[in-house]
């Protein structure tokens, strides 16, 4: 390559990570690695979670590097997508696991306090039981608590996500983590 890559456009390296160019690749990487880590930070991961989000985003950006199209956006707004994307399943495969009850300080949406029915020996819900639990809930509820619990997005990001009023989207979440406690309190 000619010139240093960390001086080309975005649009070029991609294009020369797409015929396996490794500098670009490390340019892309040294540009956008800190913006796929904040990315994963606002989706709720931290340590050892989000680098693995910046490692997955970077493999998809080697992997699919040829499917960037400028006429389609930007490669600023395609090399976020696929961190998003990365960021989104991992949210997903940490989601599958049992949830814990425990409140997480750092996030602003109500902690459940629910009695001991329906828990493992480390005080996670049975996913069955709270399959079931989520389906009393108005498809309205279940996308918000879809959207912040499973997917990871902030109040503010679910309610432009949703094109709801941040105020509508609280009530919406307080509703049915109101409704989920109650129906989880059943035996």
């Amino acid at each position: 390559m000619g010139l240093p890559a960390d001086s080309l456009s975005d649009e070029a390296l991609l294009a020369l990570v797409a015929r396996g160019d490794e500098e670009a690749f490390r340019a892309l990487f040294r540009r956008y690695a800190g913006s796929f880590l904040a990315l994963a930070r606002r989706m709720g991961l931290d340590g050892a979670a989000a680098e693995d989000v910046v490692q997955e985003a970077m493999i998809r950006v080697w992997q699919k590097a040829k499917e960037f199209d400028p006429r389609r956006g930007s490669a600023r707004a395609f090399l976020l997508t696929l961190g998003h994307h990365a960021a989104v399943d991992e949210v997903r495969r940490r989601a599958a696991r049992p949830l814990p009850l425990e409140p997480d300080p750092e996030r602003e949406e109500e902690a459940f306090d629910l009695p001991g029915p329906g828990l493992d020996e480390e005080g996670h819900l049975d996913r069955t039981r709270l399959g079931r639990a989520l389906k009393a809930l108005s498809p309205e509820e279940r996308r918000v608590i879809e959207v912040l619990y499973y997917q990871g997005y902030t109040h503010r990001e679910a309610a432009r996500l949703l094109g709801l009023p941040l105020g509508t989207l609280k009530t919406w979440a307080r509703r049915a983590l109101s409704k989920l406690k109650e129906v989880l309190r059943e035996p």
